[in-house]
């Protein structure tokens, strides 16, 4: 049920579907995780997933970094992990191995505790 139709259901007076604002929004929340675990995302969806503007990722398809494929429903769509390990690269996103113990103190040290 996509959120047009739940705002159309809301608008009707029929509440029937739907008990509580709590259960809307967890449905909402769950629809969100089918995102993230997706293989294939649209670029829109994927610049708001990871935070990056939509002409970014358009920007990195149109100079071929990105590969785009054509869905079974005719829309384009990019394969999520091939983006990441792009992005990952160029140093648009941080990687998974990367934590907080490998940012550089305020000092400018690098993190080295020698003394």
């Amino acid at each position: 049920m996509g959120i047009d139709e739940v705002i159309a259901q809301m608008s009707s007076g029929d509440s029937s579907t739907f008990t509580n604002s709590d259960e809307l929004i967890r449905r909402m929340m769950l629809d969100d995780l089918d995102d993230e675990s997706a293989k294939y995302i649209t670029p829109v969806n994927y610049g708001k997933l990871r935070g990056i503007t939509p002409q970014l990722i358009y920007y990195y398809i149109r100079r071929q970094y990105i590969k785009v494929r054509t869905c079974d429903c005719g829309r384009k769509v990019i394969e999520r992990e091939e983006a990441d390990d792009y992005l990952r690269s160029v140093g648009k996103l941080v990687s998974n191995s990367e934590g907080p113990s490998e940012s550089p103190t305020p000092d400018g040290d690098g993190g080295s505790s020698e003394s």
